[in-house]
C-alpha cells in the first residue's frame, strides 16, 4: 500500500498511479463520500456502479478476496493506493 500527499508526487508519478489503477475513487465535496472516477475490472456483483460509495464500502473492496488496483484522492489532497498484488495476512484471534 502506498499512501500520502498528492502534493509530494511529481507529475509523472501522478500520471503513473492513474494509469496503472483499475478504479479510482475521488470523495466528493461531502467528506467520507466517494464518487467513481474510473473502473476498467469486472467488480464483485454485490458492489453497485453508479452510486456514492461511503468509506465502509471502499474498506470491504480493499479487503475483498479479489484484489485490484485502487486509487483513492481525498479532499486534502492525499491518495492511497493499493496494487492488486497486496497479501492481506490472515489474523487468527484467541478464542
Amino acid at each position: 500500500m502506498n499512501q500520502g500527499y498528492v502534493k509530494d508526487l511529481t507529475t509523472e508519478e501522478q500520471t503513473e498511479l492513474q494509469s496503472i489503477a483499475n478504479i479510482i475513487f475521488v470523495e466528493t465535496i461531502a467528506n467520507g463520500f466517494y464518487e467513481l472516477k474510473k473502473v476498467t475490472a469486472a467488480l464483485p456483483d454485490k458492489f453497485p456502479l453508479g452510486r456514492i460509495y461511503s468509506r465502509e464500502m471502499l474498506g470491504a473492496l480493499l479487503l475483498d478476496e479479489h484484489r485490484y488496483n485502487i486509487l483513492i484522492e481525498t479532499n486534502d489532497s492525499k491518495y492511497l493506493y493499493q496494487s492488486s498484488t497486496v497479501k492481506i495476512p490472515e489474523i487468527n484471534l484467541p478464542e
